[in-house]
This record gives structure tokens, C-alpha cells and sequence, in this order.
């Protein structure tokens, strides 16, 4: 087999890489491969290559996989025969091809062999069948896919690995393995996927922290808090953006509910209206409008009481529109007292 160090991005491949790394709404998807027997004169001609030298012959992608433990090495495998084959031929040079968004496909990534080469022989004289696996970096949480061909043909490596998987009759499940399972909420038991939406009255739609659309108005796990969120907007956000989910689970309620009622004090000065009792005592008030606004609360919060201070000497009190956002306060006071009066605005 024709020996190739690895390969290496072309000038576009490198842009269409910068356009995707950590950008979710890009999607770098692999298209195929062409293979050759083209030369080129040293490895720096590679990064301005756009097709390949002397194509003979394509590969069509197999399976493209995220692997590591940051997600940031995918793995695209490529298949091809010599069932096609009139003769005999170099194999020399591979090039991958992939696109972005805009559906312009490029050379993304290409390998030569230089000398190292070998000829792929005639069906009639050796039957073959080639795999080829391609191993790239990108940054993790970047969106790739591929165009699968999908007659292509399990390798044996994939066959072994699927039947490990195989649970027989008698295997109970574990952590680490599928098996047997009992439905049940104690230990050692499973809860059935309805459960979930039968306790929430939502639609589960997976961990959060996965790459994909999330769907508003279904639920998504954290992994990492721990927590199970209600998504409010669609959105392919892999954390808890407070902008577009809300936690929902018992403890989040639970918070919530504790500190379901906040208060807020805000100072206001009167104005006199009406003397009383030969002077002696004047009726002040004062009108605020805006009041949420005015006392820097959320103006979707709800006001479920407004109070005054009562301080000694004062006869005071508040009123609210809720329909205006207006407060009216005011008090009776000896003339020769203050007309300051606090306010205790209780909120939800």
C-alpha cells in the first residue's frame, strides 16, 4: 500500500477551517475523496492546490465520527474498490474534499506519496477493497458531517465492535453495558422515557450539553449542573443561556419559591395640599409614576403590596394603580415635620 505521511490543508481548506472552529452555525461537511497518480515537485505546492494532480478514481465517505475526550479530532473514513479498474494504477496522491454552508466544494485537505507509492492492481488479477481512515483536529464544539455513502460496507473492525455490543438473553444492564432492566423507581431499576414527560408534563428532549437544535417548549438535561431546564426559545446553545432556558427541576422550583417574594424601600418627598386643625397639621402628598421603573424593579415583575414606613408622629399612607404603574403616598403631619416618607414595595 502506497505510504503517505498525512495530509495537509490546502490554502481553502485552512479558510473553510477558520470559518467553522467554535462556530455553531457554520457546518463543515466532508463530500468525498479522488484519488491520483499526479506528482508534485515538494509539499509546499500542497497548500495551493485546488484538484488533484491525476485523478483516476474516487472514495466515498464511510462514516465521519467526533472523537477524544474534548470532541476535537474527527475521524472520516473512505472506502473504495478496483472493481472499476481497466488497469492498472499509480496510487500516489489522495485528496479529501469537503464544503461549508455556501455548498462550494473545495480541496479541503491532500497527501502524496512522492516515491513511496504503490499500483492498485486489476479485480481480475486481485480482487480489493480499500479503507482509508483521515484523522483532523478542530476546535471543540465545532458542527462537521458528511455525505454518506450508504452502500457501503461494514469492515471487520466495525463488525467486531457492533457484536460486543450484542446482549444476550440473561445479560442484566449496567453502567457500562445494554442488558436487561426493570422499570422501577428504587435502586438498580430504570425509569421508562414517558416517566419523564408524565412528571414534568413536557417533552425530554436529551442532554443539553450535546450539539444540535434544541426545540422550545421541550426539556433538556445539564450534565454539568446537574439540573433539568425548559428550553424557551429554539436554539443550539450546548450550556444553560438564561436567555433561553429556565430550570425546572424540584430544586431550582424550590429556590425559586423561597425567594418568591423580594421588597424594595424607595424615599419620596411630599408636597402639602391641605391645612387642618388651624394649621397645625398639613395633608402632604405625592404621586409616582412609573414606580417600577422608578424604584429599579423588573417591569415584568408583579406588585402584590405596597406599605409605608409609619413613622411616630405621621398618619401615613400609599395607594397603587396597577392598571398606571402610579402610586399616590401621602400623610398628615404637624406642620413643622419632615415630608419624607419611605415607601415598601413587595414584588414577585
Amino acid at each position: 500500500m502506497s505510504y503517505f505521511e498525512g495530509l495537509k490543508l490546502t490554502k481553502k481548506g485552512e479558510q473553510l477551517q477558520a470559518k467553522i472552529n467554535g462556530n455553531l452555525s457554520e457546518t463543515l461537511t466532508f463530500t468525498k475523496a479522488k484519488l491520483g497518480s499526479g506528482s508534485i515537485t515538494s509539499n509546499d505546492e500542497i497548500r495551493f492546490l485546488t484538484d488533484v494532480k491525476e485523478e483516476w478514481g474516487t472514495a466515498n465517505v464511510t462514516s465521519c465520527k467526533i472523537q477524544g475526550d474534548e470532541k476535537n479530532i474527527v475521524a472520516i473514513e473512505v472506502q473504495f474498490s478496483n472493481a472499476e479498474l481497466r488497469e492498472d494504477k499509480i496510487f500516489r496522491e489522495v485528496g479529501l474534499y469537503a464544503q461549508g454552508n455556501e455548498g462550494e466544494e473545495i480541496l479541503y485537505a491532500y497527501a502524496n506519496a512522492g516515491d513511496k507509492y504503490d499500483y492498485i492492481p486489476l479485480m481480475k488479477d486481485s480482487p480489493h477493497s480499500f479503507v482509508l481512515v483521515f484523522y483532523f483536529n478542530i476546535t471543540s464544539g465545532s458542527k462537521v458531517d458528511a455525505k454518506i455513502d450508504l452502500h457501503s460496507y461494514i469492515t471487520h473492525q466495525e463488525f467486531n465492535e457492533e457484536m460486543s455490543k450484542k446482549v444476550n438473553k440473561t445479560d442484566y444492564a449496567s453502567a457500562e453495558q445494554y442488558g436487561i432492566v426493570k422499570y422501577g423507581t428504587q435502586g438498580n431499576t430504570a425509569l421508562e422515557g414517558n416517566k419523564i414527560e408524565e412528571i414534568t408534563g413536557k417533552t425530554y428532549g436529551g442532554v443539553l450539553n450535546e450539539i444540535g437544535l434544541k426545540e422550545a417548549g421541550k426539556t433538556y438535561f445539564d450534565k454539568n449542573t446537574k439540573k433539568l431546564y425548559l428550553c424557551k426559545n429554539n436554539n443550539t446553545d450546548v450550556s444553560a443561556n438564561i436567555n433561553n432556558y429556565i430550570a425546572m427541576d424540584s430544586h431550582s422550583i424550590l429556590e425559586r419559591l423561597e425567594n418568591l417574594i423580594k421588597i424594595k424601600k424607595y424615599s419620596a418627598t411630599t408636597q402639602d395640599y391641605i391645612s387642618i386643625n388651624g394649621g397645625t397639621l398639613i395633608i402632604s402628598e405625592s404621586r409616582i409614576d412609573n414606580l417600577k421603573n422608578k424604584i429599579g424593579i423588573p417591569l415584568n415583575s408583579t406588585i402584590v403590596s405596597v406599605s409605608t414606613g409609619q413613622s411616630v408622629g405621621y398618619c401615613e399612607y400609599c395607594t397603587y394603580n396597577y392598571e398606571s404603574d402610579t402610586a399616590i403616598v401621602g400623610h398628615i403631619v404637624p406642620s413643622g415635620n419632615s415630608r419624607t416618607v419611605v415607601i415598601n414595595v413587595a414584588y414577585i
